[in-house]
């Protein structure tokens, strides 16, 4: 049996992806920070850890990237990826109505990704963000509460409609486009090579003229396709910025060995973070 630690309490997006990879059979432990689910993996009080990764609709997940960035050197892996889709809710009192809703509860990037929606029907409505969807819920609830919080009917939550429970009433929030979040799966374990894999690294570059230029090139010249360029500070010297790049293809194949090591001599870092298996939407 696999002990998985997620981020957020239970019933979020992260524990319904993470339950979709490993089963109900696992055993679980909730962390309330990307941090802590690093460090339980670290310190191998579990066998894997989930975090959120990007968004299709409210981008990267910045908690995530920098955690790799403030800790080039832990021993963690990236040991493979679970994409799911993403339906948020409005959740308020039962007999509440949405029009009279002054204060929207929620995670940071569930109010990013449901902000046009938010803007046509409850324009006027403050946005307050908590540190999960779940959190959000309990405000609605009257569990948690602010000096100014506004009365309980006046107040809402996205969330999924599973937390909407205990005389609560889900109203759906469509979206103009597809809303999914992919989610790393770490371990301290290589993952067995797929069919179809990806690659993820982390490299810093050196302060010469072109530098970025000259560091992707390699992987056309090897014919990889990259799937993803992300930056994010060094914060180490100030406008000094680390790259994540994420492509197609195993660090164990001759093409991505070549172009990586002409990837190292255009960086002053270069590191792995895994390959590993596509997810089942990307194969």
């Amino acid at each position: 049996m696999s002990r998985v630690a997620y981020l957020g309490p239970e019933r979020t997006n992260t524990h319904a992806a993470a339950q979709a990879r490993f089963g109900r059979r696992s055993r679980y432990v909730h962390a309330p920070t990307v941090e802590d689910v690093f460090h339980l993996v670290e310190r191998r009080q579990v066998d894997f850890g989930v975090v959120p990764i990007e968004n299709s609709l409210g981008g990267a997940v910045t908690h995530t990237l920098d955690r790799f960035v403030d800790f080039v050197d832990t021993p963690v892996r990236i040991h493979g990826e679970i994409e799911q889709p993403v339906r948020h809710c409005l959740i308020l009192q039962t007999g509440a109505r949405p029009q009279a809703v002054s204060v929207v509860y929620s995670h940071p990037q569930a109010l990013a990704q449901c902000d046009r929606w938010l803007q046509r029907h409850v324009p006027t409505a403050s946005r307050w963000e908590t540190s999960s969807t779940a959190e959000a819920v309990e405000y609605v609830l009257g569990l948690r509460g602010r000096a100014n919080s506004p009365p309980r009917r006046e107040r809402a939550a996205i969330a999924v409609r599973e937390l909407a429970t205990r005389g609560l009433t889900a109203v759906p929030i469509p979206e103009d486009h597809e809303n999914r979040t992919r989610f790393l799966i770490l371990s301290l374990e290589e993952p067995p090579r797929g069919r179809r894999n990806k690659t993820a690294v982390l490299f810093a570059l050196k302060d010469t003229p072109g530098a970025l230029h000259d560091a992707l090139v390699p992987f056309k010249r090897q014919g990889i396709n990259l799937t993803k360029i992300e930056s994010r500070p060094s914060r180490q010297r100030v406008w000094e910025y680390l790259f994540f790049i994420d492509f197609e293809g195993h660090e164990s194949e001759s093409r991505v060995k070549r172009a990586l090591e002409q990837l190292r001599r255009s960086t002053s870092l270069l590191r792995v973070l895994g390959s590993y298996p596509l997810s089942a939407k990307q194969r």
